[in-house]
């Protein structure tokens, strides 16, 4: 092999290891949480071109379903078993 051919095969060698080491270098990909899934959400209707009351009505939705529900209905006592 001539010196060319030699350089040209270091090179090419040294980029491989390269490119495959850096695909094993990334990140591990994790889940969203609920407040970034609320965001991105959020975002996304800004980028609508929605009305504001179809605006506002879907932000509304997108908020609530993120509060903890409140309990308003009380449960009928029942009586108890005794022993």
């Amino acid at each position: 092999m001539n010196t060319k051919a030699r350089l040209l095969l270091a090179a090419l060698t040294a980029t491989g290891i390269a490119v495959l080491s850096g695909c094993t270098s990334h990140p591990e990909l994790r889940p969203y949480t609920a407040e970034e899934n609320r965001q991105l959400q959020l975002e996304a209707i800004q980028r609508q071109a929605l009305s504001l009351d179809e605006y506002e009505l879907r932000k509304r939705v997108i908020l609530r379903a993120a509060s903890p529900q409140v309990v308003t209905e009380v449960a009928e006592t029942q009586p108890g078993f005794s022993g």
